[in-house]
């Protein structure tokens, strides 16, 4: 028996070792997945992240029969990354810890406003034009986002529609110089009605 001491010793230390690096590996694993949906540029979630969410709330829309809205910014070309930076602060802290904001793009973000109205909505679009209307430009002079926003009282099919109508609404706000709003009524899914 005395002769086995040394074996047990021995497995002992290397379970706790073995213990010690599973929970390591289960530790670096769970950031490596936090980062995969954060940007580095900003901290807030990236486009894959935004997929996710909004997906999450199409079927959430569908289930519950909530309606919810997306607010979009288009920062303009040529910005440099202070200012990307400075929007997202502006959106992280002009909207609700349930709300999802995400960078879709080099200069685009993007909030998924969850149980929004469109009457709340445009009352947030308002809130960011105001917020947004202090950046500045590398030299000075004044950013000119576009902000655009669509409010869905009805779910979409897929989150590619939802991309879709909010670069309708930047591509309306460009061409007018205000933020651009829509109401998207969608037909509901076949057969989805009352799940």
């Amino acid at each position: 028996m005395r002769e086995c001491v040394p074996i047990i010793v021995l497995a002992l230390a290397a379970i706790g070792g073995l213990t010690w690096a599973i929970l390591a590996l289960r530790s670096s694993l769970a950031r490596e997945r936090r980062l995969a949906r954060v940007d580095d540029l900003t901290g807030v979630r990236n486009a894959r992240a935004f997929h996710e969410a909004a997906g999450a709330e199409i079927e959430r829309a569908r289930r519950y029969q909530h309606p919810f809205s997306v607010a979009v910014v288009d920062l303009g070309s040529r910005v440099g990354d202070e200012l990307v930076r400075a929007a997202a602060t502006i959106l992280r802290g002009a909207l609700r810890a349930t709300d999802v904001v995400a960078r879709l793009g080099r200069d685009e973000l993007i909030a998924l406003l969850p149980e929004t109205t469109a009457a709340s909505a445009r009352i947030v679009l308002d809130k960011l034009r105001a917020g947004l209307a202090e950046l500045r430009l590398a030299d000075g002079r004044p950013a000119t986002p576009s902000i655009g926003g669509v409010t869905f009282l009805n779910p979409p099919h897929a989150v590619e529609e939802i991309v879709r109508a909010t670069d309708e609404r930047i591509a309306e706000a460009k061409s007018t110089g205000a933020p651009s709003h829509i109401t998207w009524n969608a037909a509901p899914s076949p057969g989805l009605e009352g799940r």
